[in-house]
């Protein structure tokens, strides 16, 4: 069930196209099809129907699906259902405070405890490191979700999401085995996937290529969307943008890779880290394989340059590459 950012999309797309050599090695990555809808790599519309938000799945259908699941796992070891929006719906929807958001939280969690019984699931939650998280689900939010806020107050305003050990106690408040995994861990290699099968308990073969999926845009074509997102323009015209910005975002000539910009100070990120210091130890003592090292996470990578704003001289260079492909594109 995630979190987001940790490898989700590439297991679930390995998983669907993979699915009947999965299932000769003993795990099975049930889709849609099985109560006769159209099946989709990730289990996304079970976890919205779940929480009773816009989803192509009723909750009735949710109930099928998992009705099904049991009734046709056979002899499968393993049944691998994947949807990192787990981590992050809430009955209801919208709070107003952290009080709020933790009895939202629980009352989803409760649901989908109860919903998932017939299958007596074990939860698996891959952490990653908060300030790499919170720097990558900024993106993806300003990218695909057209966020308008600034990365400071998304730090304020998001921070149950950062919050793992409370996550991992409410889920072990419903559900008997909560596992826990690291993203940093199973990356290490470049075999996230290998590693991710493996943790749960399948070898697979040989791995044919995965395609990159949620690429993520350099630091100023953040920031260019994210100034774009407090425009009047429609999220169908917003979401055309972000595909022509990862496209535009490929020109390392133009857009260098810095791995040394934050959009914060370093003192800042160390001090945000620095609140999770006792939680994460308590989450490293509750492991039951915890990697070979004194703490939760690997250490990590330090960036000396913050990035400003962008100026408005860069501002219209970007968006003449961005009409340049869009009138390239209306062309052909």
């Amino acid at each position: 069930m995630g979190t987001h950012k940790t490898g989700t999309t590439s297991i679930q797309q390995f998983g669907n196209r993979r699915a009947q050599q999965l299932r000769e090695v003993g795990l099975w990555y049930p889709g849609y099809d099985l109560i006769g809808l159209k099946r989709h790599p990730a289990h996304h519309d079970f976890s919205h129907a779940v929480a009773g938000t816009l989803s192509t799945l009723s909750f009735e259908q949710a109930n099928d699906f998992i009705a099904a699941i049991a009734q046709g796992a056979g002899d499968a070891s393993h049944v691998l259902l994947s949807a990192e929006p787990i981590y992050r719906h809430l009955i209801p929807t919208k709070t107003k405070n952290s009080a709020e958001y933790w009895a939202a939280r629980d009352a989803y969690i409760a649901r989908l405890a109860e919903v998932t019984a017939p299958l007596q699931p074990e939860i698996l939650i891959v952490l990653r490191r908060q300030d790499d998280f919170s720097r990558s689900l900024y993106q993806e939010n300003v990218k695909a979700r057209h966020m308008k806020q600034d990365f400071r107050s998304f730090l304020k305003t998001r921070l149950p999401n950062f919050q793992y050990l409370e996550q991992i106690n409410l889920f072990k408040k419903y559900f008997k085995i909560v596992d826990i995994a690291i993203f940093e861990d199973l990356a290490e290699n470049g075999e996230l996937i290998r590693d991710f099968f493996r943790h749960i308990g399948i070898e697979i073969g040989k791995i044919d290529k995965i395609a990159e999926f949620n690429e993520s845009l350099p630091i100023e074509l953040v920031e260019f969307k994210r100034q774009l997102n407090m425009t009047g323009l429609s999220k169908q015209q917003l979401a055309s943008i972000s595909r022509v910005l990862l496209d535009v975002g490929q020109n390392t000539d133009e857009f260098l890779r810095r791995s040394d910009l934050d959009w914060i100070p370093a003192s800042e990120m160390t001090a945000f880290m620095d609140r999770f210091a006792e939680a994460n130890a308590q989450i490293f003592a509750m492991m039951k394989n915890p990697p070979k090292r004194d703490t939760l996470f690997p250490p990590g990578r330090p960036r000396s340059e913050v990035f400003g704003e962008l100026s408005m001289e860069r501002f219209k260079a970007i968006n003449a590459l961005v009409l340049q492909r869009v009138l390239a594109g209306s062309a052909v």
